[in-house]
């Protein structure tokens, strides 16, 4: 009897643990939604985001905030991460949800991931709703590439807006390692398949192709933001240097729509959605902690937190909008 109730007591301790650090997380880090939620938690709370659908006719929001990359590798207490997987759910439950009339996308991110941006651009172009953007302080690289694909940007006066570019940094650490004392072997089929190590400068012919690729890369960025800006080719090339424009410079050449804050930008939305009045704004963002212990067991939210304190995020080289 001694040894059961021992053993419930150190359930209700545990849970009590998981409790408590999930509270000041939660407490400590402003960014903790936006960041793991988006994370190893969002695709399981997909299903949730439809029961805050009123029947009234809604816009619905999705927050596009931090670094844009093909996985969840933000910790818990840094910078939230933007992955393909996120936004495409809430983008789906979106189109399936008959009370969301349009779709407004609070951008403020600098880009990252070339292939995760062009993912979710890709996927943003099949949407038959309305899509305005809503740019924060910046909408840059990867972050624009996205919102190129919506039907109206609008961005602040002083928002930055643009940086159509692509980089690769490769970094070389050869001579730390000799001071450290550090020998690399390495033991390669392919003659490229070591391309990037960080253990030797890069031969002359892998920066050239790299660069080739990189080129390539950039053309897609500059083909598809002409296509969908309705901007000549030549003139999104001349633009095309990574340098990021004010809003009111974006404006003048063409990269956004408008000049306006997200008030603005929710009232375009609700024109284009036909919507009548104040909206109604629904969306994964409205989730809060009691909805999070109505809906899920400690054991899942525990289950969840262990699996995103363990993920790292991989470190190599790849292309970055």
């Amino acid at each position: 009897m001694n040894e059961k109730r021992s053993k419930m007591s150190a359930g209700k301790i545990t849970g009590f643990v998981f409790l408590g650090l999930f509270i000041i997380i939660i407490l400590s880090s402003g960014c903790f939604i936006g960041g793991f939620f988006t994370g190893s938690l969002g695709s399981s709370l997909t299903g949730a985001t439809a029961g805050f659908s009123s029947g009234l006719e809604s816009i619905y929001l999705i927050r596009i905030e931090g670094v844009i990359s093909g996985g969840a590798s933000s910790s818990l207490l840094g910078g939230s991460t933007v992955t393909p997987e996120a936004v495409i759910e809430q983008l789906r439950a979106a189109q399936a949800n008959p009370s969301v009339k349009a779709i407004l996308l609070r951008v403020n991110s600098g880009g990252g991931s070339a292939a995760a941006s062009q993912e979710i651009f890709e996927e943003l172009k099949k949407v038959s709703k309305p899509v305005v953007v809503s740019v924060g302080d910046v909408c840059a690289s990867g972050a624009y590439y996205i919102a190129c694909a919506a039907d109206s940007i609008v961005a602040n006066r002083t928002s930055s807006v643009g940086s159509i570019g692509v980089i690769l940094q490769v970094t070389n650490l050869e001579e730390l390692y000799k001071k450290l004392g550090i020998q690399y072997t390495t033991i390669k089929q392919g003659k490229y398949k070591d391309a990037g190590s960080s253990s030797r400068p890069m031969t002359a012919e892998e920066k050239e192709l790299l660069k080739e690729q990189t080129f390539k890369i950039y053309e897609q960025f500059i083909n598809d933001v002409a296509q969908s800006r309705n901007i000549p080719v030549e003139k999104v090339k001349e633009i095309a240097t990574g340098w990021v424009f004010l809003g009111t410079e974006a404006l003048e050449l063409g990269l956004i729509d408008s000049i306006g804050t997200y008030r603005d930008a929710e009232s375009i939305a609700a024109q284009l959605g036909g919507i009548k009045g104040r909206p109604n704004i629904i969306g994964r963002q409205q989730l809060n902690i009691f909805d999070l212990f109505l809906n899920y067991s400690m054991g899942k939210i525990a289950e969840s937190m262990l699996d995103f304190i363990e993920s790292q995020p991989q470190q190599q080289s790849q292309f970055l909008y």
